[in-house]
């Protein structure tokens, strides 16, 4: 990708996530934030290298697909998968993540977060009404923020001591983004968040082996 691309890409990426440049303020707090992914980076490296993810984008709606195994039975991944109020602890690129209406399974979470291409740091908002379905399945679709559309299934799905992580979303930005572009910023925000998860989930397996 050329200089020229790069920064053609990053008014596109600002225009998808219909957000302004972050504040300095905010722009602290994300460096300030402790990189949890460190200590488990050992275990997680085969995991983490087999993080499969599918980018398909005809110019309106974008298409993500991703699958990878964790070394937990379905109930740990459910944990760390639920955990909204908890997400900015591990995942740097999300500020803020806030439970704000829960009635029995069915759960609104109100986010904020960031991504950062190069130079350009870009913030977006999102509230989600969440649909859990147990240990098996955890279905999401943005009732208000910065896209069109953005529906999200995650599925956990029982392998032994593992459990296979499948993830399908859908979105429709703000704008068209042409596809080409669109999949350099996808795929690496959609594979660190993937890795963000896999470091929580191994980092928690860890504490609890050495607390028994």
């Amino acid at each position: 990708m050329t200089k020229l691309q790069i920064t053609f890409a990053a008014v596109l990426l600002n225009l998808f996530l219909g957000g302004p440049v972050l504040a300095e303020e905010e722009k602290k707090a994300r460096s300030e934030k402790t990189p949890t992914l460190n200590p488990v980076r050992q275990v997680m490296d085969p995991h983490d290298k087999n993080i499969a993810i599918n980018i398909q984008n005809d110019g309106e709606q974008i298409v993500v697909d991703a699958n990878f195994i964790v070394p937990v039975v379905p109930q740990q991944a459910w944990a760390v998968l639920t955990d909204f109020d908890n997400i900015p602890k591990f995942n740097s690129s999300v500020l803020f993540s806030k439970v704000t209406d829960r009635t029995g399974n069915n759960v609104h979470v109100s986010q904020k977060g960031v991504t950062k291409y190069g130079f350009f740091t870009f913030s977006f908002e999102s509230v989600r009404e969440i649909n859990l379905l147990p240990f098996r399945k955890i279905e999401e679709r943005m009732i208000s923020g910065s896209m069109r559309k953005m529906e999200e299934t995650t599925q956990l799905l029982p392998e032994g001591n593992e459990t296979r992580i499948s993830y399908h979303a859908v979105f429709v930005p703000g704008v068209g983004v042409p596809p080409g572009i669109a999949k350099v910023f996808i795929k690496r925000e959609a594979q660190d968040q993937f890795q963000a998860i896999v470091g929580e989930i191994i980092r928690r397996k860890q504490m609890n082996v050495a607390s028994q």
